[in-house]
């Protein structure tokens, strides 16, 4: 299946955008409702459950994207000639399939989200969710894998130019970036990452008050200029997905063009 890449990156940005708009409405409803007359005021501000919370449409399209990923990716390894590279690209290459597997499998809760089984007893005393898998046992299972995607999907593109300088490097370097259009998802998720990134490390936000007010307050300005009226790390892995997709499909493209 060949794919515009522009016409599916609009299409990601126009979905961003809906995203946004709509968390606007839900976490500042209590403000849209006091200016716009034909809403009901209420005094509420909250997310969307339907969209943010477990297994709602964000999380939805990031376990459909990461599937597409596996799929795409198993094209790439099928015509790749695996016996005329070396041992160390093709170990390389089948840790990164696992490793994809392995995301997939975390995020569906290895399948709870779609069965509905009981969680065994050691997730349910030690999982923070009571959830099926790892992620949410510990940091080491969460914030460290999260940093390397975060690495891997934003700053790939200068990697590129460092490998692609040395020569043996090259089929590296290849994989790593296999077309310039990941720069510019690169560059939204780094958007979107950045804001929140400095008022965390020079801790500029002033803490979320209980009561609600029309008037417009600093913690609210923070809240907007980082995305923190949404859930923002559930938008940061929607865009980590939407690369690992994008790049999944150019490696298999790119692959069987050369063949």
């Amino acid at each position: 299946m060949n794919i515009k890449f522009s016409n599916f990156y609009y299409l990601f940005l126009t979905l961003i955008v809906s995203l946004l708009i709509e968390g606007i409405y839900s976490g500042f409803y209590y403000k849209v409702s006091a200016l716009v007359n034909i809403i009901p005021f209420k005094s509420i501000s909250s997310i969307n459950p339907y969209i943010w919370n477990e297994n709602g449409f964000v999380e939805i399209l990031q376990n459909i994207f990461l599937l597409f990923s596996i799929f795409y990716f198993l094209f790439f390894l099928k015509n790749l000639n695996l016996n005329s590279e070396s041992q160390f690209y093709v170990l390389f290459l089948y840790c990164y399939f696992f490793a994809l597997i392995y995301y997939f499998l975390e995020e569906i809760s290895w399948g709870q989200h779609l069965f509905s089984w009981e969680s065994p007893n050691f997730f349910v005393e030690f999982n923070n969710q009571k959830e099926t898998n790892l992620h949410n046992i510990s940091n080491l299972f969460n914030e460290l894998p999260r940093t390397f995607l975060l690495i891997w999907c934003s700053l790939s593109f200068i990697f590129f130019k460092f490998l692609n300088k040395k020569t043996k490097h090259k089929k590296f370097a290849a994989f790593i970036y296999p077309n310039d259009n990941l720069k510019k998802i690169s560059l939204l998720l780094i958007f979107f990452i950045t804001p929140d990134l400095v008022i965390d490390k020079f801790n500029l936000h002033p803490g979320h008050p209980i009561d609600f007010t029309t008037n417009i307050r600093f913690y609210e300005v923070i809240d907007f200029i980082s995305f923190n009226f949404i859930r923002l790390s559930e938008l940061h892995e929607l865009i980590f997905d939407y690369y690992i997709l994008t790049h999944s499909y150019y490696l298999s493209k790119n692959t069987k063009l050369n063949n």
